[in-house]
């Protein structure tokens, strides 16, 4: 992935509640561990659990109009994404706006707007099925509901029960690799202005989506009744565009996925502006330059030096300003996103205070344009196509980076570095190919990468395994059989993490390093009113003892962090820890 352009409460009442929390988080794991307890016979389409939101008492201080909204938002919901007739699925969006409009003037009762309003069919008793009702499992917060009346309590059951007796297409579809497609799920995204009616669909369509479609929703499901009442009141009263962008990258936030990132309109969000080509790293409250990118401009700034200031401002409130907007699998990765983030400035120039041998000293640090980076990125992968991307070091380890290899390049670096006593694998950087053909070059044993799943489209909410099509070559009769160090970090995510469980089947190899992202699976893009776009992790992985890694990342084997004094010293502790690992096992 190209590097510039990534952007890539507790409020339980009592502990009585928090146990009954937990349970039902406990009760979905325990699901899922059943699952797949035989993973060697699970087959594709086996059900996983139900995205379900656990039954919990709230501390929120809404009032009833807010609770109204929530209801009606989880109503609408319910209907639009398990409908199958093509003319609701359609006038749904446009509806929901004209219900909220009249609750928010006081003209209607609720009650009377879902029937009416929401289309809502009428009760059918020729297809009642009580004893599958009874396995209906997104019912409680129907039945539990205050503001819903009995008539369209049993009408909404039942709509959904049929749903679930209906296989005809829903607004969501999947893909033959798995992927969510959310294409006609799209009104109002051309028009460039908003209303807040709009704006509160746009709320409604994210909180449901990420309800039914999203594989990680259990880690913040006890939460997400709050989410709506935090969120409504930026979304409606956004006073212009902007403000609405800032509340949709702040919903983002709350899913607390690296792979989220929001974009608005045509613009890149980078166009026109200039980038620092240092990499930076936060540890123990203190950030410090760990490296660099690119070359097109000098840097005035050496590794081992700690920024304490941006052009006046302290660095750490700095930081604090982007958490609000920025969406980490954990505080680790919130803090790598951060930090790409801060030399990113309209102008050519920051002012940065710095601390250098505990000297303290202003520099003008000049940054290179957007563009220019980009340039430069793409002319360096190009000037490397075909060409031997390994080099030897400490006299005869082999090493090559994982982002450096494309285009076929992998045999000519293969060759200049297989007479070596053993090679290190940098995987602390996104890889530009997902293809593991090259593995096919190192002894290899039968081995199950992860597990993978996402919602079923036809019974929303429902997690089902998919398909993994990452399959692991077979072994050239002279493949490497040498000791093979995999090196990880935070920086080793999605794709890269997926790179990295396919390597792991090298019989002779150990990964060192930090912990990697927690960021798998691939991504789903939802369209928004006023041309916004948002997305998110939309497949789920589990590794091969059923454990997940979203959030939490991949343990090494070898467990080698980062700390300010190595970063003072300028030094890459991981990779000094990796050839001595190699020089002490031969």
């Amino acid at each position: 992935m190209f590097l510039y352009g990534y952007t890539a409460g507790n409020f339980l009442a009592v502990n009585f509640m928090k146990i009954k929390f937990f349970f039902g988080i406990l009760v979905s794991v325990l699901i899922g561990i059943f699952f797949f307890s035989k993973r060697n016979t699970t087959k594709e389409g086996t059900v996983l659990f139900y995205n379900n939101i656990p039954d919990i008492i709230s501390d929120s201080s809404a009032v009833g109009k807010e609770k109204e909204l929530l209801e009606l938002c989880k109503i609408w919901g319910a209907i639009k994404y398990h409908s199958s007739d093509r003319d609701l699925m359609l006038s749904s969006d446009a509806s929901l706006i004209k219900v909220y409009e009249k609750i928010m003037a006081g003209k209607a009762d609720l009650n009377h707007l879902i029937s009416r309003d929401l289309q809502l069919p009428a009760h059918n008793k020729s297809e009642a099925r009580q004893s599958y009702i009874g396995f209906l499992p997104d019912k409680n917060w129907i039945e539990t509901s205050g503001i819903i009346n009995p008539e369209n309590k049993k009408n909404l059951i039942e709509f959904i029960a049929a749903s679930y007796r209906n296989s005809g297409e829903r607004t969501v579809t999947a893909e033959n690799n798995g992927e969510l497609n959310f294409e006609d799920d799209s009104l109002f995204f051309d028009e460039s202005k908003t209303t807040p009616a709009k704006r509160f669909l746009s709320l409604c369509k994210l909180w449901n989506i990420t309800r039914y479609y999203y594989p990680y929703f259990q880690t913040i499901s006890g939460t997400w009744n709050e989410v709506f009442f935090e969120m409504l009141p930026l979304f409606i009263n956004a006073k212009n565009e902007q403000a609405y962008y800032a509340a949709v990258q702040l919903f983002g936030s709350r899913l607390m996925d690296s792979h989220v990132a929001v974009k608005m309109g045509d613009s890149d969000e980078y166009e026109g502006k200039y980038v620092g080509n240092v990499v930076l790293k936060t540890i123990e409250g203190r950030t410090f330059v760990k490296g660099f990118i690119i070359n097109s401009v000098q840097s005035a700034l050496k590794k081992g030096d700690e920024i304490l200031a941006i052009n006046g401002q302290d660095v750490i409130l700095v930081q604090d300003s982007l958490k609000r907007k920025t969406s980490g699998s954990n505080d680790i990765v919130l803090s790598r996103d951060i930090n790409r983030l801060l030399l990113l400035s309209k102008k050519k120039t920051v002012q940065l205070e710095i601390t250098r041998q505990n000297r303290m000293m202003t520099v003008q640090e000049h940054l290179t344009h957007i563009n220019t980076a980009r340039e430069a990125e793409e002319k360096e992968y190009k000037n490397n196509a075909g060409k031997a991307v390994s080099k030897i070091i400490d006299r005869n380890i082999g090493y090559i980076r994982i982002n450096d290899i494309f285009s076929g390049n992998f045999r000519v670096s293969f060759e200049k570095i297989r007479q070596t006593k053993a090679i290190i694998f940098d995987l602390r950087a996104y890889p530009n190919e997902i293809a593991v053909d090259f593995l096919k070059y190192f002894d290899t044993r039968p081995f199950q990468t992860m597990n993978l799943y996402r919602a079923d489209v036809i019974y929303p909410g429902m997690m089902r395994t998919i398909e993994n099509e990452m399959h692991i070559p077979d072994s050239k009769k002279d493949a490497y059989t040498g000791p093979v160090v995999l090196l990880i970090n935070e920086y080793t995510q999605s794709q890269g993490e997926s790179m990295l469980l396919a390597m792991k089947s090298i019989k002779n190899s150990v990964t060192l390093g930090d912990y990697t992202a927690g960021t798998n699976g691939n991504v789903m893009v939802i369209k928004l009113p006023g041309k916004t776009k948002i997305r998110m992790s939309g497949i789920g992985v589990l590794l091969p003892d059923n454990s997940t890694t979203q959030r939490t990342g991949i343990r090494p084997d070898i467990l080698i962090q980062e700390n300010s004094a190595s970063l003072l010293r300028g030094e890459d502790i991981q990779l000094k820890e990796a050839i001595n690992y190699i020089n002490k096992k031969l």
